[in-house]
């Protein structure tokens, strides 16, 4: 059994961090050796954004495991499927023909949402809600592909638009987007840390299906929050979501052979900036950014 020492100073030192930056920051992270656990507004509701990802991708390997999919299953990439980004698909020709592997390792380790709307358009969208269900994760909700957020939020969502016109148009930050209701991508602190602790211990499908999982997450190539400050070659399995306000990380910190932290950081900013002061919106991104990293680091530090 791994020992755990007491807590309060690491709670501490992660709500100073917390306080630090001008954001709503909630956290739950669980130890997964000894089961310790630290509970920050764990249970508050956020708008997933792309960490709804993750459910999808456990979603799309319990499809695959009763035979309805493969993962070398090819589907054609169609301008109708396209959405903007995060991503690389909507750039790409219409015809290419990538595996359901592809656009899986895509959807994570880029948060390609072109391939994340092909791969949810296919599984049902209606099921991914009923699996959180059935693995008692009732606190997890993706009722909605990415097309209908941006839908919600932008006032056109056409992916072969000029980007450049696209970052001029205002955001409606007060619709379905961001609505905290189940109508909408939405999940706790809490609930997403189980999630990654069940994939962990195989808990949601078999551990050949959770292993393939965990490989593809391994693979992550935003790596500006909960890992940001890591010892490099430090395992961070993990899903980040970002939209508009709200900043997100998800995953797991393989401290060592024998110390798993799982955990999940949710936060909204609460900054009041002007839209025209770029460097402040810039500087204050960077900052929620780096509070993610500086937790990382703690919970690093403190389940060595």
């Amino acid at each position: 059994m791994h020992e755990v020492h007491d807590q309060t100073s690491i709670e501490s030192d992660i709500q100073s961090v917390i306080a630090a930056v001008d954001a709503e920051i909630s956290l739950f992270a669980h130890h997964i050796e000894s089961g310790a656990e630290i509970d920050i507004a764990g249970d508050r509701v956020y708008p997933l954004a792309s960490v709804l990802k993750v459910p999808v991708l456990v979603e799309a390997f319990r499809q695959i495991g009763e035979g309805r999919f493969a993962l070398d299953d090819r589907f054609a990439l169609t301008v109708a499927e396209k959405n903007l980004p995060s991503g690389v698909l909507t750039f790409f020709d219409d015809g290419l023909q990538p595996t359901l592997r592809d656009l899986l390792t895509l959807m994570i380790i880029i948060s390609d949402n072109t391939a994340t709307d092909m791969v949810m358009h296919r599984l049902g969208v209606g099921s991914i809600n009923r699996t959180m269900r059935s693995l008692g994760l009732t606190e997890i909700h993706v009722p909605i592909t990415i097309r209908q957020i941006f839908d919600d939020m932008l006032l056109s969502a056409d992916p072969t638009q000029d980007l450049l016109e696209l970052d001029k148009q205002p955001r409606k930050l007060d619709g379905l987007a961001f609505s905290l209701g189940p109508d909408n991508n939405t999940g706790t602190p809490r609930a997403l840390t189980r999630l990654f602790t069940m994939i962990y211990k195989a808990e949601v499908l078999d551990r050949a299906a959770c292993d393939a999982m965990l490989a593809i997450l391994r693979k992550q190539q935003l790596n500006d929050r909960l890992p940001r400050y890591l010892p490099p070659g430090t395992p961070c399995l993990h899903k980040t979501g970002t939209l508009g306000p709200v900043r997100n990380d998800s995953g797991i910190i393989y401290v060592n052979d024998a110390s798993h932290v799982a955990v999940t950081i949710f936060s909204r900013s609460t900054a009041d900036i002007p839209e025209d002061d770029l460097i402040a919106k810039r500087e204050h991104t960077t900052a929620v950014d780096a509070a993610f990293g500086r937790i990382g680091l703690l919970l690093y530090d403190y389940f060595q």
